[in-house]
């Protein structure tokens, strides 16, 4: 498989979540690469809080919780570990100073999203994040482990993905739901999605008559049948199609996914007044304005625009003079002002919804790392998880404390180590004999990854082709299909349907693996096909570059080595064994020359890997080396 890219963690979208996930997990040390679709970064963080970004809610942990519709239980270990006050102190240290206004809600001092999506990209970008248009398409996942990302211009190799693509709230930002399309190939549930924090639609044709008025001040209430679902008092105002404000911003969320039909709301216009004061109230205007008509007598209760909808509900005569209404019409028109209906038919689009209530269930993620129970190395964080909350800042604050989890968790992955053992070092070590020992008695499954190589240079060979020639060679890599099967224990390579282990020992073989294994095309042709043996048992493997790139998070890297001299006699004797003619010195001026090349050679060099024990066999016999080995991989496997 060709990758047009790759990296240790692929961020699936540039928002606040995927942007908190990429900084945390490069500030561990992870190489990072956000994939975003949207012809900017953190588009809809931009235009949040009207464009001044509020970015959390200075609020006590219970409170914050208080405010989540969906999740709550499942946010609590994110969010105890980077809530409002670390987002607070987090965008602060970037350089962006806060300020706390009316509902404990934050914003940068600026009144500026655009200074917080400034500054993320900026610590983005000191870290060696790199992000890239593009649109994802689905994941590569092998044995349920993500190992890729695909796109429309082609495959990203990576060890953890983090989804963080939002939700199907404000289309034009990037937002038009891919990330659950690719979730549900991987297996997720994906709930019922709906728009939350939008406007309602209500059928009273009223509401057109006073759209834009704005009220103050007043208690909306919700009820399914006998039951109380919501009962707020604050700001709300009429559009032309229904009602909105931050009331019903709210509202909309508690509701989403209801029956509207089962659904009774009501404004109460003067919350402060009980029912027996406001009647009072009522009764002194009446006697203050007795010799006016009705529809002239409210100015001092009710907005303008709004008394002749009271007035009309109310079913009195508006040219009435007030002196004649009577006490069972002061009682309508009381209940009135104390429960205006509105009947609620639907909400606003995804066009204008603030975020998405439902969305991946929250069961098949991880709440402490948000790693994905059904995929290794997928992370989920943000708006596309069921988890949502109220206005004043809690979205974003889901946002920034799942990504941070996320982020973490996903670097920490990188440094599980895979319960292999790597031998590396040059031709003529022992490490195919050894390394087959060790399986043995360990009981592993052993990999001679040198015997993929041989075959797609004796593939190379059998065309014809120069196999120092990476143009040619590269072309034949499509034909070629080549696997290890074990067959009663014992590896064998097949070559496109043929058995060929005993054809890949010669030495003209030998020496065409050591040519095309210094190509970046076979190395990565071959590169997944040795990580998913890994990945699926405990494996012995051994070559030039196992330690240091085939299996990098191996937990036992062993480097064997011996002298030049030393080597060639024991090649030497093996051919003579075989019956085969041979020269000794034609023998070590080879194994020089494989050497010098394997060491040299731009892409994957032979060496011993940072974290590598190094044994010398120079000295030992057979059963000594294997006995070195042994002990080496038992302490470093904790089997001692």
């Amino acid at each position: 498989m060709a990758f047009i890219d790759r990296t240790e963690i692929a961020v699936i979208g540039g928002g606040a979540a995927g942007f908190a996930a990429a900084i945390f997990a490069a500030r561990q040390g992870a190489s990072v690469l956000i994939i975003d679709k949207a012809r900017r970064p953190l588009m809809k963080l931009r235009i949040s809080g009207k464009g001044r970004c509020n970015l959390t809610n200075d609020c006590s942990d219970q409170e914050f919780f208080d405010n989540i519709f969906r999740g709550a239980k499942f946010l609590r270990s994110a969010e105890s570990r980077f809530g409002p006050h670390d987002i607070m102190a987090f965008v602060e240290d970037l350089g962006v100073p806060l300020k706390t206004e009316r509902g404990r809600r934050v914003f940068p001092v600026s009144d500026k999203a655009d200074d917080v999506a400034s500054a993320l990209l900026k610590e983005a970008e000191r870290l060696g994040v790199r992000i890239r248009k593009g649109t994802v398409t689905g994941a590569i996942s092998v044995n349920g482990e993500i190992t890729g990302v695909r796109t429309e211009d082609g495959d990203i190799e990576c060890r953890s993905m983090i989804l963080a693509t939002g939700g199907l709230s404000y289309p034009a930002t990037g937002s038009t739901g891919d990330g659950y399309a690719i979730a549900g190939k991987l297996g997720h549930t994906v709930t019922e999605r709906y728009p939350a924090l939008v406007s309602l639609k209500c059928e009273e044709q009223w509401c057109a008559e006073v759209q834009g008025l704005s009220l103050r001040n007043v208690s909306l209430t919700c009820r399914r049948g006998k039951k109380t679902i919501y009962s707020e008092q604050g700001e709300m105002l009429f559009t032309s199609d229904g009602i909105s404000g931050p009331l019903v911003l709210t509202l909309s969320s508690v509701i989403a996914g209801s029956d509207m039909k089962e659904l009774r709301t009501e404004i109460d216009l003067k919350p402060s007044l009980d029912r027996e004061t406001l009647d009072r109230r009522v009764l002194r205007d009446m006697k203050e304005n007795s010799n006016r008509e009705f529809r002239n007598s409210l100015g001092d209760l009710l907005p303008r625009s709004l008394i002749p909808v009271i007035v009309e509900l109310s079913g009195i005569d508006p040219s009435k003079r007030v002196n004649s209404i009577t006490s069972e019409e002061r009682s309508r028109l009381v209940s009135l002002l104390k429960a205006l209906p509105v009947t609620i038919c639907g909400t606003g689009g995804w066009n204008e919804a603030i975020v998405t209530a439902g969305g991946i269930a929250t069961r098949e993620v991880d709440p402490k790392t948000m790693e994905s129970k059904l995929v290794k190395g997928l992370f989920i964080a943000g708006e596309i998880l069921d988890a949502d909350g109220a206005t004043g800042g809690y979205n974003l604050t889901i946002a920034f404390s799942t990504g941070h989890a996320a982020g973490i968790a996903a670097a920490e992955r990188r440094n599980r180590k895979m319960n292999a053992i790597a031998i590396d070092g040059p031709g003529g070590a022992g490490k195919s004999t050894i390394a087959k020992a060790l399986a043995k008695e360990l009981g592993y499954i052993y990999v001679d990854t040198g015997a993929l190589y041989r075959a797609v240079g004796l593939y190379a060979l059998r065309k014809g082709a120069d196999t120092h020639d990476r143009k040619a060679v590269a072309a034949l890599l499509p034909d070629i299909d080549v696997d290890i099967r074990y067959v009663d224990g014992e590896q064998r390579v097949i070559l496109c349907g043929e058995d060929v282990s005993g054809l890949i020992r010669t030495e003209d073989v030998s020496m065409a693996a050591s040519a095309v294994s210094a190509q970046p095309e076979v190395r990565e042709f071959l590169l997944e096909t040795q990580r998913d043996l890994a990945r699926r048992n405990n494996v012995v493997m051994d070559g030039r570059d196992i330690g240091t790139v085939v299996l990098p998070d191996a937990k036992c890297k062993i480097f064997l080595t011996a002298s030049a001299e030393e080597r060639a006699r024991r090649r030497y004797r093996q051919l003579l064994e075989k019956g085969e003619e041979a020269d000794y010195e034609a023998v070590l001026e080879d194994l020089k020359k494989r050497d010098y090349d394997d060491s040299h050679r731009e892409i994957a060099p032979l060496k011993l890997a940072e974290d590598g024990i190094e044994i010398d066999t120079t000295e030992l016999e057979l059963n000594e080396s294997i006995k070195a080995v042994l002990k080496t991989a038992k302490e470093r496997l904790g089997l001692d």
